[in-house]
């Protein structure tokens, strides 16, 4: 489906003006790394060349030849699904993936951006609300409300989104007639764009069900073992609190109370974990901790419980990764099976942006953590602080830009001249200069 997006003008100026730079800088890298590559003398050679590209190399090299020869701030979108923290609840996560150059960091590194919105219902009511990204990946303190519309697919009909490349965020911006009272927020944020010109554009969207079923990649199924884990480890714990009060009645020995004690200490720091690394960095723990439960000797009711939920999160989260990994594979190897997949059929994408779609979902596992890409609520507190300083000061600088650039419309600056040391004609031809490189 398609989905339309909003871009500021002065981003695509700005980017016309650093493709070429930024372009020239990776053609320069991708010749370097191709002489290294050829240069090596065994296998340990072209190993060791490929530790020092970096993990993020191959999301480097599919949106840098994507920005090569696509339009500036070409973008296409992808949808995530997972359960939302409540009973009842689902959450939607809008990507954008856009080949920017990120002009003003003035070298090549880390081309491509990839924002979101998140967008949460309720089944049983069917309220919706949802978050947009104020700025640099910290979201809006306070949802917007959504329930003007009558589903998630008409919010995609009906709604724009809004792109600010380099604030690095992206807004949903909601019609007029379908805004909600108080709509403050929103009129507030018409402000701050004031006057501003806005190229529109409609994108390739892949819905969740695009890339669950089409492309097997089954985020909700991850995303839901870890919330279900959560879940049972909260309520375990709380029900041996309640259970030690009870110790002597129920002929709890300290022995096994010491033992669940341990085991829930241990999901505790795995929970951490899953909160806050990216996904592709969890593996490993969540393979330890299982072998360590399932190697019990004597396992209780909630040891055996924490296994059936560590032996359903570590094979989601295999399964997640492996895709992602075999998806950017046959991006590479398979060009024309992968570009001629189902999903791909009703969508006008270039060769490159499938490239890099299917780059963005590993690099998005390998760089976004769990509370980064669907739960603000979970974030450390210095995401908090952080979301806090940009949702208090993004909304008022802009308004104070936007007033300035207003007030130097109607109150244009002019050079002074100096009337007593020059001529007539001077100071009309001096004024004329003036005015020229003001209109400039």
């Amino acid at each position: 489906m398609k989905i339309r997006l909003k871009i500021d003008t002065q981003w695509i100026q700005l980017e016309e003006k650093s493709m070429d730079r930024i372009r020239k800088s990776y053609e320069s890298w991708e010749s370097e790394t191709l002489r290294k590559a050829r240069d090596a003398k065994d296998l340990r050679g072209l190993r060791e060349i490929f530790y020092q590209l970096g993990d993020r190399w191959e999301w480097d090299q599919a949106t840098g030849a994507w920005l090569s020869s696509g339009e500036p701030l070409d973008a296409v979108g992808l949808i995530l699904s997972m359960p939302g923290l409540d009973d009842g609840k689902e959450r939607y996560v809008i990507y954008t993936v856009m080949a920017y150059s990120k002009g003003l960091t003035q070298k090549f590194d880390h081309l491509g951006d990839k924002e979101r919105v998140i967008v949460e219902i309720d089944k049983k009511t069917g309220d919706m609300i949802c978050w947009s990204t104020t700025g640099h990946g910290a979201m809006d303190l306070f949802p917007t409300s959504l329930n003007a519309f009558k589903d998630f697919q008409d919010v995609l009909n009906s709604c724009d989104l809004v792109a600010q490349p380099g604030d690095h965020a992206l807004r949903l911006e909601i019609p007029k007639g379908k805004r909600e009272f108080p709509y403050l927020i929103e009129i507030l944020w018409e402000m701050a764009v004031g006057r501003r010109d806005f190229i529109h554009k409609e994108i390739d969207l892949l819905t969740n069900s695009d890339i669950e079923n089409n492309l097997d990649f089954n985020f909700h199924r991850y995303t839901k073992a870890v919330i279900r884990l959560e879940r049972a480890w909260k309520d375990l714990k709380q029900n041996l609190l309640e259970s030690a009060k009870e110790a002597v009645v129920d002929e709890i020995t300290p022995k096994i109370e010491k033992q669940n004690k341990q085991s829930l200490r241990i999901i505790e720091g795995l929970l951490h974990i899953l909160w806050f690394r990216p996904p592709a960095s969890q593996l490993k723990s969540v393979k330890k901790a299982l072998e360590t439960l399932s190697n019990v000797s004597h396992p209780t009711s909630v040891e055996q419980t924490l296994v059936e939920c560590l032996g359903e999160l570590s094979v989601a989260l295999n399964d997640v990764l492996e895709r992602a990994e075999y998806l950017k594979w046959k991006s590479v190897i398979d060009k024309k099976g992968y570009s001629e997949a189902d999903v791909f059929q009703n969508l006008a994408l270039s060769e490159l942006a499938k490239e890099a779609l299917a780059v963005a979902l590993d690099d998005i596992l390998r760089e976004h953590t769990l509370s980064y890409i669907g739960y603000p609520e979970r974030a450390t507190i210095k995401k908090k602080i952080m979301r806090i300083l940009f949702g208090t000061a993004v909304l008022p600088l802009r308004l104070l830009s936007t007033f300035w650039e207003r007030l130097k419309l109607r109150f244009p600056f002019q050079k002074s001249t100096d009337t007593s040391e020059t001529s007539n004609s001077d100071t009309e031809m001096h004024i004329d200069e003036s005015t020229d490189e003001f209109s400039s």
